[in-house]
């Protein structure tokens, strides 16, 4: 057929011959499906040299950049640190008397635990069984004995609207209450009623239950409040050393969960003085030898030439603006200076402020040199620094006494504060409160208000005063800030008695600020929170969180409604 087209040409071809029976081929662009490098000979040790045609130009334009101008540096291979450490020694709610911090506190529990009120029932009745527990571990039988001494009482209501329910009324026949046990271990009248005749074991097997009971169950001093319900966040404070240190951290608007170093601002003109409080001690030195290690982070340049680099982190595929300098200054150590930044690991104790008063590093030349403090010059160079509404920086790292992160279970209380948008109010609403037995109670299944009507005789419209809301919606009202002009908001009631069951809006007067109710509403939760400390033992409290809600809501309130019979 190519034949044809030649002699006869493109048109005479075509004229005598259908369409149908050419065939023209698809013509694409070439596509590699597979690149693998070849060698002539078989043997690719030539181009795995890396070999250059001239080597002498290479040399030259090294020698015309300033390459070969270098200097007898060695590589730092020890790092001599020393410094100070000054641990907690005191803690402080804001507005409250202060209290000694030890090494052993956690300081989540301290800022979080709320103060107590009572133990609930389930807590009284698990407290009294673990304690029998013990005491058969340690070979005395007097469960009857200490049930008899120490009887579990049921409250009838305990301020819930709905009674205690009939299983805990039968489960506390036979139970022992781990609160009045407590006292009596205390005073020591244990030892005469129901640990009589027991052995040693025994009464020191009652003493490590008290301590653990009163650890994580009922204190036995009143703790402070670091909630802060006007502004919805914890507030507090710590020191660090001797009062006369003057290094005092507070952490002004503290959200709940782990306590880190960025949480406080250092307010040296603060005072943090626990009543009775000894001499401060001196701090302890730090003195430590360390190896020089290379500093390491995923996506780093490969510093060999024939290595394949991670392609999951891409610096070259960060966008940023020329006006970025954060992010330009990121992007250039990640590229260009990674191997000039070494890393020298320093243990430090928890629950203290460290500061470094020395760094020297020696070389494999054995150089010894001192590295300056680089925030002494014009153009300060700080990391970790906690500044302060004085001016006056901590120059220093503080480590929070802080455990692993908390586990939390199931929220115990719940308070939703929403805006209405229709009845132009702000409510409070108590979905889920902790009843007596400790377990949470859904408010959302009482029984609604029924509405009043007021129906004239020969009338064709029913008048109704108002709407009445359910009752777990409290409403909060604006208030006068005296003469300044603004207002805050108090937690109100459409009846002359407090309609709030739960401890969140436990507070009277509870006030809050307008501004901390947006638009879209806050989420207040009680959750119950565990944790282990540094010697392994475990701490139990409740603490609360704050969330974002799920838009306005309504409660249907209207007044002065005229509807047809």
């Amino acid at each position: 057929m190519c034949a044809d087209i030649a002699r006869e040409g493109v048109a005479a071809f075509l004229d005598r011959t259908p369409v149908s029976a050419i065939r023209f081929p698809i013509l694409a662009p070439p596509a590699w499906t597979r690149l693998e490098p070849q060698s002539l000979s078989g043997e690719p040790a030539q181009a795995l040299t890396a070999r250059v045609h001239d080597p002498l130009w290479l040399l030259a334009r090294q020698w015309q950049f300033g390459e070969f101008d270098g200097e007898d540096a060695g590589t730092p291979v020890a790092v001599e640190l020393t410094g100070t450490a000054r641990r907690f020694t005191a803690f402080a709610p804001e507005g409250q008397p202060a209290r000694t911090m030890t090494e052993r506190d956690l300081i989540e529990p301290e800022v979080e635990a709320e103060p107590f009120t009572g133990a609930t029932l389930r807590d009284r009745a698990e407290g009294g069984a673990l304690l029998a527990a013990m005491l058969e571990d340690a070979g005395a039988s007097v469960r009857s004995a200490l049930a008899t001494a120490c009887p579990l009482a049921v409250p009838d209501d305990g301020g819930i609207a709905a009674p205690v329910p009939a299983m805990w009324r039968l489960l506390a026949r036979g139970g022992i209450d781990g609160s009045a046990a407590a006292k009596q271990v205390e005073d020591g009248s244990f030892a005469a009623s129901w640990a009589a005749g027991t052995g040693e074991l025994a009464l020191q097997a009652a003493r490590d239950w008290l301590e653990w009971y009163r650890a994580n169950v009922q204190p036995s001093v009143g703790l402070g409040d670091c909630w802060r319900q006007a502004r919805l966040e914890y507030d507090f404070s710590v020191r660090a050393g001797a009062p006369e240190d003057r290094r005092v951290c507070r952490a002004v608007a503290h959200d709940g969960g782990p306590v880190d170093w960025y949480s406080f601002d250092h307010e040296p003109g603060d005072s943090v003085a626990v009543e009775g409080e000894a001499p401060g001690t001196a701090p302890e030195p730090i003195d430590s030898t360390v190896h020089a290690t290379r500093l390491r982070y995923a996506g780093m340049p490969a510093s060999r030439l024939r290595r394949f680099e991670d392609g999951q982190v891409n610096f070259g595929m960060v966008e940023v603006q020329p006006h970025d300098l954060a992010r330009l200054a990121f992007l250039d150590f990640a590229t260009v200076h990674a191997d000039d930044w070494l890393i020298a690991p320093l243990d430090v104790p928890r629950g203290a402020v460290v500061e470094m008063t020395s760094v020297q590093y020696r070389t494999t030349f054995n150089e010894r040199f001192s590295v300056e403090q680089g925030n002494t010059g014009v153009q300060d160079f700080e990391l970790f620094t906690l500044d302060g509404s004085s001016g006056e920086a901590l120059r220093g790292l503080l480590v929070p006494p802080g455990g692993r992160t908390a586990m939390e279970g199931a929220p115990v209380e719940e308070v939703v504060f929403a805006r209405d948008e229709t009845a132009n109010m702000v409510w409070a609403i108590e979905n889920r409160v902790q009843g007596p037995t400790g377990d949470p109670r859904d408010r959302t299944l009482e029984p609604r208000p029924a509405d009043e009507f007021v129906t004239p005789e020969a009338a064709d419209l029913t008048y109704r005063l108002e709407t009445v809301p359910p009752g777990w919606w409290i409403p909060l009202v604006p208030v006068a800030n005296g003469r300044s002009g603004g207002f805050h908001l108090r937690k109100g009631s459409f009846t002359d008695a407090d309609a709030s069951l739960g401890r969140i809006l436990a507070p009277l007067p509870l006030d809050m600020f307008e501004e901390e109710v947006p638009r879209e509403g806050v989420v207040v939760r009680r959750v119950p929170s565990l944790m282990r400390d540094n010697k392994g033992h475990l701490r139990r409290w409740t603490a609360r969180r704050v969330s974002v809600a799920h838009g306005g809501a309504s409660a249907g309130f209207t007044s002065d409604s005229a509807l047809r019979r």
